[in-house]
């Protein structure tokens, strides 16, 4: 289960972008409107059952609590591998591991989406990159935990759009299909009897949404090896390219000063091979003939020391296609290749998830679920207006109707 930061105003913290399954996120979250005074019971059951819970819904299934109190990140055991995705959390184990990790908002994820686009009535500050973080176990007092998801009712109530009628209930939220239902928590119903209803439905899907999970994650870490290895050979190939563009300008200037020393209609020729050796492609075959005369006309003048042989061994790197085929600029474009076919993988693989994410059903096992409570989905339920979720969101609870105030409007 995840605690939410403390810090960030509960409205806001709804309309942070959420990673779905290609973005190494959720393909639900599961928020409880319940008070103390609603519904003890009810309350006291969610957070005693916390373990339960983080077992039976993995983390595929984000089911979020406030936090009682400000979630620390300690610089202590930063992970220097998929920085900033890990950290070290104090309380709360080792953060990004199976059983506790942590959630970071997904501003630039394009794997994310937003329940809510409209901004809040009043100054919002500027949300945290760290949102939540995970724990197999209750990382604080069960009263804590209480008073903490008492308070924020009321602010997921006119963010969802929830009537005081239909509290206490559980909000689903699809990430996947992008709707929501509100499941009335009926007397003697729990959190964890709801969510294994729903996860018993779905879980014939899970082993292979586990095997994608685990193929993105492989080619998200090689994709982190393939930019620190592009790194560094891109330093090398541009060294090797600047080498040789040097040992180049050497050339030409030596060759536009021994032009001094040419008959009148070689210095032309000469002329021609000194611009002709700014560029880098092989030499043409109708070329040679000026640059043999060129070579022997060097020959010839008593004083042209090692030119000829320089001159030479440049030309046949050309033709050998240097600089990029030296060693280092040839490496750095097989690991480009290799990049290259990463993200192609990281794209099928994301493909993939979208498509299992929709295979969930998640629709069918909520109602399903809600129906085995003796529940049923509302063809006109009323919503309270305004309300800052953008989806559809669907009620199910009895048939029996619900006395209500002015200031709802049928959905």
């Amino acid at each position: 289960m995840y605690s939410s930061e403390v810090d960030l105003p509960v409205e806001s913290f709804l309309r942070m972008p959420f990673r779905t399954l290609s973005g190494g996120g959720f393909a639900a979250m599961v928020f409880v409107l319940a008070r103390s005074a609603d519904a003890p019971d009810l309350q006291r059951g969610f957070f005693q059952h916390w373990s339960d819970i983080d077992d039976l819904t993995g983390h595929y299934i984000a089911v979020f609590s406030p936090s009682p109190k400000k979630i620390r990140i300690s610089a202590e055991r930063p992970h220097s591998f998929y920085s900033p995705e890990t950290c070290w959390v104090p309380g709360l184990e080792e953060a990004g591991g199976h059983s506790s990790r942590l959630y970071l908002s997904s501003r630039t994820c394009p794997g994310s989406v937003r329940m809510g686009t409209s901004r809040p009535v009043g100054a919002m500050p500027p949300p945290p990159r760290l949102i939540a973080a995970a724990s197999a176990v209750r990382p604080h007092d069960l009263e804590e935990h209480q008073l903490a998801l008492t308070f924020t009712v009321s602010a997921m109530q006119r963010f969802f759009g929830i009537p005081a009628s239909l509290v206490p209930c559980a909000v689903i939220v699809d990430l996947e299909q992008r709707n929501a239902f509100a499941v009335a928590m009926k007397d003697g119903t729990s959190v964890y009897d709801l969510l294994k209803r729903i996860t018993t439905r779905i879980e014939h899907v899970i082993p292979r949404i586990d095997e994608a999970e685990a193929e993105r994650v492989a080619a998200v870490e090689a994709r982190h090896r393939h930019r620190d290895r592009l790194g560094r050979l891109r330093s090398s190939a541009d060294n090797a390219r600047a080498h040789w563009a040097a040992h180049k300008r050497r050339l030409i200037d030596d060759l536009e000063a021994f032009s001094g020393l040419l008959a009148p209609e070689e210095v032309d020729v000469c002329s021609w091979m000194a611009r002709r050796l700014e560029h880098d492609e092989p030499v043409a075959e109708d070329e040679w003939t000026s640059i043999r005369a060129l070579l022997r006309a060097m020959v010839a003048t008593e004083s042209h020391g090692r030119l000829p042989r320089r001159l030479r061994r440049t030309l046949a790197g050309l033709n050998r296609g240097r600089p990029e085929e030296d060693a280092a600029p040839r490496r750095l474009a097989a690991a480009r290749a290799e990049a290259e076919a990463t993200e192609l993988r990281i794209g099928r693989v994301k493909a993939r998830l979208d498509e299992l994410g929709r295979e969930l059903g998640l629709e069918a096992a909520v109602v399903g679920a809600a129906e085995d409570l003796g529940l049923t989905r509302l063809r006109e339920p009323r919503l309270s207006v305004p309300r800052g979720l953008d989806w559809p969101l669907h009620v199910l609870d009895e048939q029996a109707p619900h006395t209500l105030n002015q200031g709802f409007e049928r959905s």
